[in-house]
């Protein structure tokens, strides 16, 4: 039996009010709202990946096999750290993550560890992706801090704007080739 594509489920997680819901918003329908409405528990979007034509970088020579499309399940958790205990069993059988953080608001940046080491225990050693979100407003961080913690951790940094739609697209589509490469190699 031939597969015609892949289905992976993916986190998107940070502080409240960093973006994640207007990050995932603005990637699966390419819509921005301006007024916030604080995520509760989970939202959740399905978003479909045609991998040779969508993801740049991937040609006809990086064909997967039988495998031409990635469906990816988008879990946008609550960023109530109080209320964290509750929204444990989404981690479940995650394959990456996008731990999102405001660059303007430099608590939410200081809050990548404690996200990081909690996707960590719950998920194990999935492929995922820093991102600063609202680029279009003034940085609270540095680049040089910011540089650290990216290197830090060895993994992809990506500043973007839901608002702008700034490099959302190629942020979301570099985590699903990480996912292809993990499930690939």
């Amino acid at each position: 039996m031939k597969l015609s594509g892949l289905r992976g489920k993916c986190l998107i997680i940070g502080d409240a009010s960093v973006g994640k819901t207007s990050l995932l918003d603005r990637y699966v329908n390419d819509n921005f709202q301006e007024k916030y409405i604080q995520t509760l528990g989970a939202n959740f979007m399905v978003k479909e990946v045609d991998l040779i034509d969508k993801l740049e970088g991937i040609s006809d020579s990086d064909y997967y096999g039988d495998i031409k499309e990635l469906k990816l399940y988008w879990w946008d958790l609550g960023g109530q750290k109080d209320k964290l205990f509750a929204n444990e069993y989404y981690f479940g059988q995650a394959h990456g993550a996008l731990i999102v953080f405001d660059v303007s608001n430099k608590e939410s940046f200081e809050s990548l560890d404690f996200w990081i080491s909690k996707m960590t225990a719950l998920t194990g050693d999935i492929p995922f992706i820093i991102i600063g979100n609202k680029c279009d407003k003034k940085k609270e961080i540095t680049d040089q801090d910011i540089k650290k913690k990216v290197e830090g951790y060895k993994v992809e940094y990506f500043e973007t704007s839901a608002k702008t739609n700034e490099n959302v697209t190629l942020a979301f589509n570099s985590l699903a080739k990480k996912i292809l490469n993990k499930t690939f190699s």
